[in-house]
């Protein structure tokens, strides 16, 4: 009887053993899903397109590759492959899951609508397909930017809902502005979903405006908040602070993101999920800009739309002459401070000033940007006495009173001790000299001390000596006639030569507007406008600058006010549209500018009586 009850429990055991072995074997058979999918269903003859079939399975160790039907109708430019495995294991059973991503990048062959058949892979005996997919080719690059998925035939998506569980909405600090104005942008990400990856698709581009970067998501850091009544996990991608350069209306193009993201099946009994890829946009903007009031103060206007506020510190408050000192002016404005280069300070003594340094920066503040511009003033005092350090007055647009205001800065003052330094100081020599005659040579004897010179007028040296000191004194005479003649001469000759040479630059600038080269356009009509000035005014081109241009025109140019103004209004011009990124499509402004150039210096020329007329020798575009 034991024997008999040993052998019944053993035979047991091994009944569950293999009874363990076998539904482990069914569990193993695995399971398999596989479903395809483009980036868009409507693309150009020049566009190229993504085909995605990703497989993926549970508890199958080796898979095959899936069969593509007959791709005649395209060209296969790559094909890459990507593999993610994951283990589990619940009440003691093993479960491994793998999802395999097959790529092929197609490009069409001709226009029209075609199918790609389904995409099968066989396992066991068993073939796996997906639906067939429809495509049209048209002429150029169209791209749709909604994709079409094509699923198992267990698995639908709605993209409609995927849509409304994420978006991008950018919210404009305003949407009305002044040219000039800061407008700040704030691109966020609002998600429902579980997020795999983002990548970037499109850009906005913003021509017209000067741009400035503030923030650029490099990873996804979320914080719960609510959006239209719906709870969503909000990131910030990006942050742009635009400065509109003209008025109208602006409409940017949107952001567009590729999202993947994981779903899972609403089946309880499903344990599998599935990276989707699809894109999605920004939310349109509007934003109207209107033009400045017209600037009735009289005064030079600094560009600056907003608030500004002036200040100058200083580093000791005693030095020496001779020694340098330091101060600091500062300028802090929510405005575009890229339009000032070099303000300059004023000293109330005698002293030398170089600028040694500019140093930029920015703080967000109750919702704004302000840029920060510190320019630091190196000072080499030589005049004793208190040395007050001022600056002038900025004219800006304030936004908040809506009129032009004035910010000034406090004077700061030091003590100079020390003696006063001049730049030319006579010459003072220590040796000193003996007039001629007495004696030549001195004897043993002082009896015997004779003069044995003869008369200075009657030694032939003495009269070869002045004749060389005539000689060589005409000589410098004649040298120094002949540069001041010659530099004469010379502003002669540029004065004369003034309009051919901005001719030959604007042909130049002609040139790079029809090949629509914006950046060089605006280089050349200023290096234009800034020789034909310098050779009028008997100066170097590197002297005009938009800061002394109006000193400048008004000292030594002859020609009319009105023209004078027009000058110094395209010269700030290109200054404001050499700081503007992103201005490639605004060439029709830049063909007004060019215009407005050759009339500037036709006006200037046709006011000399005898001054041949400029518009007779213009140089035009469409010759080049």
């Amino acid at each position: 009887m034991k024997k008999t009850g040993k052998r019944f429990i053993h035979t047991v055991f091994i009944c569950i053993i293999f009874l363990t072995a076998v539904y482990n074997a069914a569990a193993k058979e695995g399971i398999l899903s596989i479903h395809a999918e483009i980036d868009a269903a409507k693309i150009g003859i020049l566009d190229t397109i993504d085909l995605t079939v990703t497989v993926e399975t549970e508890n199958i160790t080796r898979l095959p590759n899936p069969e593509l039907p007959d791709l005649k109708f395209f060209n296969i430019l790559n094909e890459s492959t990507k593999s993610q495995t994951s283990t589990s294991m619940v009440n003691g059973k093993t479960t491994r899951t793998k999802t395999v991503t097959f790529t092929y990048l197609l490009q069409p062959k001709n226009k029209g609508t075609f199918t790609i058949d389904p995409i099968s892979i066989k396992y066991k005996g068993e073939d796996f397909k997906t639906y067939p997919i429809a495509i049209e080719v048209v002429e150029g690059h169209v791209k749709s930017e909604t994709p079409v998925y094509l699923l198992d035939e267990d698995t639908q998506v709605d993209i409609e809902k995927l849509k409304e569980d994420i978006l991008i909405l950018v919210k404009p600090e305003k949407s009305t502005i002044f040219e000039g104005q800061q407008l700040l942008l704030t691109y966020t990400l609002y998600s429902r979903l579980d997020i795999d990856s983002i990548a970037l698709k499109d850009s906005p581009e913003f021509p017209g405006f000067y741009k400035e970067d503030i923030f650029n998501a490099t990873r996804l850091e979320y914080r719960k908040e609510t959006y239209e009544g719906r709870l969503y996990n909000a990131t910030l991608l990006k942050k742009i602070a635009l400065f509109p350069i003209k008025p109208g209306t602006f409409s940017p193009k949107p952001l567009v993101l590729e999202i993947t993201v994981i779903l899972k099946s609403d089946d309880l009994f499903s344990f599998l999920t599935r990276p989707y890829i699809f894109f999605i946009q920004s939310n349109e903007l509007s934003i109207i800009i209107k033009p400045l009031p017209a600037n009735k103060t009289g005064v030079q206007f600094t560009h600056i739309v907003g608030d500004l506020s002036v200040d100058i510190s200083k580093r000791e408050n005693t030095t020496n002459t001779g020694e340098s000192t330091t101060c600091y002016l500062t300028l802090k404005s929510s405005g575009n401070l890229n339009s000032i280069t070099d303000p300059g300070i004023q000293l109330s003594k005698r002293g030398r000033v170089y600028l040694s340094e500019t140093i930029t920066d920015k703080i967000e503040k109750n919702d704004k940007i302000y840029f920060i511009k510190k320019f630091e003033y190196t000072i080499i005092p030589e005049e004793s006495g208190v040395l007050a350090i001022s600056a002038e007055n900025f004219l800006y647009y304030d936004v908040n009173q809506d009129n032009y205001s004035t910010a000034s800065a406090n004077p700061v003052q030091i003590k100079i001790t020390g003696k006063d330094i001049y730049q030319e100081k006579p010459i003072i020599g220590t040796k000193k000299t003996y007039s001629e005659g007495g004696f030549n040579f001195i004897k043993r004897n002082v009896k015997d001390l004779k003069n044995v010179s003869s008369a200075p007028f009657e030694s032939p040296y003495y009269y070869f000596y002045h004749i060389i000191l005539l000689a060589v004194t005409g000589i410098l005479f004649f040298i120094k006639i002949k540069r001041e003649k010659l530099e004469k001469n010379e502003n002669l000759f540029k004065k004369k030569k003034a309009r051919p040479y901005a001719m030959e630059i604007l042909k130049e600038a002609g040139q790079s507007i029809t090949e629509k080269n914006y950046t060089r356009s605006i280089d050349l009509i200023n290096q234009a406008l800034s020789t034909y000035i310098a050779y009028k005014c008997c100066k170097r081109p590197q002297e005009i600058t938009v800061k002394n241009i109006h000193n400048i025109l008004g000292g030594c140019l002859s020609a009319p006010d009105n023209t004078k103004r027009e000058i110094a209004g395209i010269m700030e011009q290109c200054t404001m549209l050499k700081f503007s990124r992103g201005n490639k499509n605004e060439m029709q402004g830049i063909e007004k500018l060019y215009e407005k150039t050759l009339s500037s210096i036709d006006e200037v020329e046709s006011y000399n009586p005898r001054a041949k007329p400029a518009h007779q020798q213009k140089p035009n575009r469409q010759d080049i």
